[in-house]
This record gives structure tokens, sequence and C-alpha cells, in this order.
């Protein structure tokens, strides 16, 4: 829709303070009445915006019939920076940033809502790779949880602060790939690079490695 497209464009230039209803009816070519009987007030319009952060359409990772465990997490790398490194997003995300004193509890939401959609998308390419064999029945959301948190990392938040502005190499993303799959399948996941592999355990803690005192 026009309006939200010239909305989500003022905000994200202007910011929430500067930017006006009658700025936005003016450039979406409509009169203020219409806006307040279609959306309300500017709060509103805010806050439309901001929900409709991710109507793009990305369609969730597919794990392709001749995928390894490599590649099909290769995949679901691809669509967790394409979920957080589009344009669209890092522009919408610093402007979250930047509104989160005016806006808490709907910024808390919003990222709530989303990483918990992300998140469930991701866990479903683990799901099937345990349906292949290609890895052991577990606790999928942890496994999904543990990969985002590996692939985007401080990198992610330095771009949308601006503190950086190259997204990982094709290199990094392989790495961390591996490291992801030693540390939480084992050695016994690890394969040539387009093979086939054994079948997979959940690696356990090292026994050397010490415990935390509970409280």
């Amino acid at each position: 829709m026009r309006v939200m497209e010239v909305a989500t464009d003022m905000f994200v230039e202007r910011g929430y303070a500067a930017t006006t209803l009658l700025d936005i009816a003016k450039e979406a070519g409509v009169a203020t009445r219409t806006l307040y009987q279609h959306f309300g007030d500017k709060e509103a319009i805010f806050r439309e915006v901001i929900f409709a952060r991710d109507t793009a359409a990305i369609d969730p990772p597919q794990v392709a019939p001749d995928d390894d465990l490599r590649s099909a997490l290769m995949t679901a790398a691809k669509y967790s920076f394409e979920i957080s490194l589009r344009q669209r997003a890092i522009e919408l995300m610093r402007l979250m940033i930047a509104e989160s004193a005016r806006f808490p509890e709907l910024m808390s939401k919003v990222t709530n809502t989303i990483f918990t959609r992300f998140k469930a998308n991701v866990a479903e390419v683990f799901r099937e790779l345990a349906r292949r064999g290609l890895i052991p029945d577990g606790d999928h959301d942890q496994s999904a949880e543990l990969f985002v948190d590996l692939m985007l990392g401080n990198s992610t938040v330095m771009i949308y602060f601006g503190w950086r502005s190259a997204h990982p190499t094709a290199e990094d993303v392989a790495a961390k790939i591996e490291l992801f799959i030693r540390g939480r399948f084992g050695e016994s996941a690890i394969a040539p690079a387009g093979g086939k592999k054994a079948r997979a355990t959940l690696a356990k803690p090292s026994a050397k490695a010490p415990r935390i005192r509970q409280v």
C-alpha cells in the first residue's frame, strides 16, 4: 500500500518526532482525514510500520533432497542473513533501536515475535535433518537458537549500529558451520564437503570441563 511505503520511508529517514501525518498524507497523495479513518493517529501508523517489518516475502529454508549436513546448514545460514541483513531490515532495526525509549513495550514485543518465528523456521531444518538421520533427534529449538546466535553474532549488531558495513564472507560462514557441527554433534558428524556422513550423535561435554555450582 502506498501509504505504508511512504510512512516507512519517512520514519526511517526522519525518525518518529520529525514525521507528521500531514507529511505522510501529502507524499502519499491522500487526505489527512483518510489516514485517520484507515489507520488512526501517527502512533498507530508507526506501530503498523514496525509490525510490518518482515512482510517482504522470503521463503523459509528448505532442505533439498540431495543436501548433506553442511549444505543444509549453509541454506539455513543464508536464510538467517537474508532475514537479518536486508537493507530494509537494517533500516527498520535502526529505527526500532532509535525509538526504543519512546516505545519500549512495542519494540520488545515485535523483536520477540520476529525472533520466535525466525527461530521456528530454522528449527524445521534441524527436524528435517533428524528425520533423514543426518543428525540425532533432540532439542531442535535449542539447536536453532545456538545456530542463529553463532551465525549472526556480534557482527550483525555492529551493522545495525552502523559500526560495520561489510557482511560476513562465505569463508566466515563455512568456518562457523564447521564449528557448529563439531560442537553440537561431534566429530562423527564431520564428512568431506559435498559428501555424506556417518550417523551423528549429540556431542557430550568433556569430562574435564568444570561443573557450574548451583546456587
